[in-house]
This record gives structure tokens, sequence and C-alpha cells, in this order.
């Protein structure tokens, strides 16, 4: 079956003013024909419009700019392929201000009205040439009440994958049995958990019997083609004797292990976990429902072989890096990057992914330069300032220049709390700030 959540659109066009409203007109009506609502298509037409006026006023208009729409199911991204001759990548940073005072400061406008109009968007080189693109998910309507779902203890049970209707249940089931700290911040949108299904990016099995009562679930999805990540497993009012939790980890990880990943990470495990099937990577500081905080263990379990890798790392994240390869037993290659006089850029650009529900930023890095640190403590204020206190940063072992970061992130009380083995192009160090790594 063909759906909206397997189908790429693109179309080519020169970085000219008389090509605007074919830009504009393509998004839009891909974005409806890929799913989303007439408010979300429009608004990721403004974002999108924001972009390619701003190629025109500073690209070169006799390359190309390739446009993609591409529908995931529950979101529709736009991006474009393009050689730049000028693009001023800083109008994407959290704290910008831009001066209306001058034309570059009304072109940083157009792309900040852009990053902010959408749920995500993401840089990269791209060939010869740089990929921007722009996100924007589906509103999906909150339930009147997610904590109202109730089960009883099953004698007898069967793990199975279930149908849309029963993995809204089971969601349901999950806010009702379990506080919002072990939870995903998708999971507060049963449809939007049906729809990521749908589309392959949340895949789950649950524990019922012959009349369909659901005891328990776990849920897992693919970040990366290498590493699944996993939450649960969830189980629902059943004795303490019960084998579920341990019959829902096998199942998934008898999936799992069919596809080409070689671990699966639980950011999100229970109490119902089995001992011995996980090792634990490190722990984050985050909020519980009542308004305390509580040290979550971050989890991942081998599916295959550590092949070894080489790692790139400042010199100040070496030891830590050192310490938690020889506890995990990685074999990995640290290589230190230095400066050696190379031309070095001004500024910075750091994208920031917001969870509004669990109120956690992720940071990472899109370009180095040498106001690294000023750019990450405006960020910080700003956040602390809106009352956001859990803010995380990713940095990627596999990208060299990711870790030039690392003298900005000590000075503004940032720390490496774990690594997530092969969740980039190679492992991911998660910092946190304010707080002490254990």
């Amino acid at each position: 079956m063909v759906t909206s959540a397997n189908i790429d659109v693109t179309l080519t066009l020169f970085a000219r003013t008389t090509f605007l409203p074919l830009a504009t007109s393509f998004v839009e009506k891909s974005a409806l024909a890929l799913g989303l609502e007439e408010g979300d298509a429009l608004t990721l037409t403004l974002a999108a419009e924001e972009i390619f006026a701003y190629l025109c006023r500073t690209g070169a208009p006799e390359r190309p700019v390739l446009m993609r729409c591409r529908g995931g199911g529950y979101f529709v991204e736009t991006e474009f392929l393009f050689q730049p001759q000028e693009f001023d990548m800083r109008a994407f940073n959290l704290a910008v201000t831009p001066s209306l005072d001058t034309g570059q400061g009304i072109d940083e406008t157009g792309l900040l009205i852009a990053s902010r109009m959408v749920d995500r968007f993401h840089f990269a080189s791209h060939d010869n040439g740089l990929r921007v693109s722009l996100t924007k998910e589906r509103a999906y309507p909150a339930p009147p009440d997610l904590t109202t779902a109730v089960t009883r203890p099953l004698e007898r049970f069967s793990i199975a994958s279930p149908e849309p209707e029963e993995l809204k249940e089971l969601v349901r089931l999950i806010h009702s049995y379990y506080k919002g700290h072990v939870l995903p911040g998708n999971f507060d949108f049963p449809g939007k958990v049906a729809d990521m299904a749908a589309a392959r990016a949340y895949q789950a099995f649950v524990a019922r019997d012959d009349a369909g009562h659901i005891g328990g679930g776990i849920i897992w999805g693919f970040p990366t083609q290498k590493t699944v990540g996993c939450s649960g497993p969830y189980v629902f009012g059943q004795p303490q004797s019960s084998v579920m939790a341990r019959e829902l980890i096998d199942e998934c990880i008898g999936a799992v292990a069919k596809t080409q990943a070689v671990g699966i990470i639980n950011r999100f495990p229970t109490e119902h976990l089995p001992v011995g099937y996980f090792e634990r990577l490190g722990t984050l500081t985050v909020e519980t429902s009542s308004g305390r905080y509580t040290e979550m263990p971050v989890l991942y379990r081998h599916l295959q072989e550590d092949p070894g890798a080489t790692v790139w790392a400042h010199p100040l994240l070496k030891d830590f890096l050192e310490r938690e390869y020889n506890r995990m037993v990685f074999a990995r290659d640290i290589k230190s990057i230095r400066d050696e006089g190379e031309i070095r850029s001004q500024f910075s650009v750091i994208s920031a992914e917001f969870d509004k529900l669990q109120a956690v930023v992720t940071l990472r890095p899109v370009w180095w330069g040498d106001d690294a640190q000023e750019t990450l403590a405006r960020d910080v204020e700003i956040l602390e300032n809106d009352g956001i206190h859990a803010i995380f940063f990713e940095m990627d072992l596999g990208r060299p220049w990711h870790s030039r970061f690392s003298p900005a992130l000590e000075k503004t009380g940032f720390q490496p709390r774990l690594i997530l083995p092969n969740c980039g192009k190679g492992d991911i160090v998660v910092f946190q700030h304010g707080t002490e790594s254990n």
C-alpha cells in the first residue's frame, strides 16, 4: 500500500525570484497531499518561502536548487539542496537578534522566522553544497484524560504486534500505570504513536489474553540504522511472579536481532526491566511528575560483536572517553583534534530541539567558530529564563569538528554524562548542563 509515509516529490529550480511562487506552491500542495492540515501546510510553506527567498537574494542564480518534500506519516519534511554563494547560518541560533538597520539584518530575520515556524531544522554538507531541511509535524489533539485506562491480571497471555487501536490503548495504559519521566514525549498523543507505527518509526509488542485484555507492552524505534531505541517494558497490574516483562523483552530483542542493528539503547527503562539484559551507559538528571529531580539510567545491550572504530576528541574529553570505553569494553581508537593554524570560522551555529511536554532541550552542533562559548552561554541563559533546566548537548565523535565545542561546553557548565554507541556517524557523547556525572 502506498501511503504518505513513503512518498518523495522533488522539484529543481534556479534561485531566481521569478520562481518563488512556483517554489511556495510546490511546498504547499505537497504538504497537503502528504497529510498536513491546511494550517500546518501553510506554516511549512511560509518557512520554505523565507529560505528560497534568501537563496534568491544571496545565492548564485545560475546554480540549481533541488527542493524535496518527503512524507513521514506524522510529519512532512521540506529540504533544499544547493551550492551556496553566501548563506549566513547564524540566523538559526536560538539567541540570535538580527538588526533591522541593514539589508543583511532583514535577510537574517527571514531565516530566523523560518527556523522558528517549524518543529525541526537541520543543516548538513551535501556533496559540494549544503542541505537545509525543515520539518513540520502534524498537530494531534490531546486526549481529555490519558489515565483512565484500566486492566486486570492475566492468567494466560501471548505476545503479539498490536492493531492501531490496541496500540493507542497501550499508550493510555502506560499513562495510567507509570509516571511522566519514564515516558517519551510522543506518548502524550496516542494517535501520533499509531501514525509513527504506521510509518515504521515505532514498532511494538503487547501481552494480551484470548479475550483481548492487554497486560503489558514494549515500544521501540530505529533512530539510526545501527542502533534501536526502546522504552519499557511496561507491565500493568500483573502479579510479581509474572514473566510478562521478560517475555516482552525477549520478543523485542528477537525482532531487532533480525535487522542490521548492532545494539539497543533503553532511555526510558522501568522497574519491571529484568536484571541482566542491559548494561548501564550512565544516568541523566530528569524532573519527575512531583517536581523533584532524579537520576534516570540509560541502558544498552549488544546484539553483535563490537568491531571497533576511530573516534575524534578534544584533549579535555580524553580521560572521560578512556574511562567509559574501558568500562564498557568498547574498542575505540581515540584520536585527538588540535589547532594547527588553519583558518577558523568566526561564528558558531547550534540547533535546538525542544520536547515542550517534558521541558527538555537538546542542543546539537551545526557549525563551529570562535564564538562557540558566547553562543552556548546565550542559549543557556535564554532557556533557563524560560524555565527550562534540562539542557543537553549531543556531540558526534565521528565528526572531528564537533569536538571543538569541548572547551566551550566546559566553560559554560556542561559535563559529559554518557556515550551512546553508534548513534551518529560515530558514537554520541551526551552532555548535561549544571549537573555532575555519576
